[in-house]
């Protein structure tokens, strides 16, 4: 076999390789040559794999061999790499956030500022709620004109104002 057929090899098997881990990260999370082969165009060149017909080459030529047979040229291989590589992170920090790893911090930080605004929305509304019934009860209290019940409803009111108070400018 020629050199230009193993780069030749080289790059369609990693090609299928990439696609591979994109789709089932879970099998490859164990593979450290492979992960620390992601990290890098210069490391996912390096990297060697026999029984997947994968040998190791140089940045340059493995770049040349992606021009002439992807339709993206090398710029596709990239993108299968990186997306491969965080295919794989995801799949290593699975449900929970690795505070250890930059991935992880980012990982919970998105996760954190998501339930941040969750958490807004829900205040917002619940707030608005909340007016809305307070509105309700003091247009059906004076519409009465039963003192007892106005009365009733001031206090009720003055609790919930209080109460919201605490709510909206609190450092809980």
């Amino acid at each position: 076999m020629s050199i230009s057929d193993v780069n030749q090899n080289k790059v369609l098997n990693a090609k299928d390789l990439l696609l591979e881990v994109i789709k089932k990260p879970v099998e490859f999370k164990e593979d450290n040559n492979l992960i620390k082969a992601l990290k890098s165009q210069g490391g996912l060149a390096k990297y060697e794999r026999l029984e997947k017909n994968i040998a190791a080459c140089s940045l340059n030529t493995l770049k040349s061999a992606s021009e002439t047979l992807l339709n993206r040229g090398f710029l596709e291989l990239d993108e299968l790499r990186i997306n491969a590589r965080n295919a794989i992170e995801g799949a290593l920090i699975g449900s929970k956030a690795n505070s250890r790893t930059r991935t992880g911090l980012k990982y919970k930080v998105s996760d954190l500022e998501a339930q941040c605004d969750s958490l807004q929305k829900s205040n917002f509304l619940l707030s608005s709620i909340v007016d809305e019934l307070r509105g309700e009860l003091k247009t059906q209290a004076f519409e009465s004109n039963d003192t007892r019940l106005i009365k009733r409803y001031r206090e009720m009111n003055k609790r919930l104002e209080a109460k919201l108070s605490y709510t909206l400018h609190s450092d809980l």
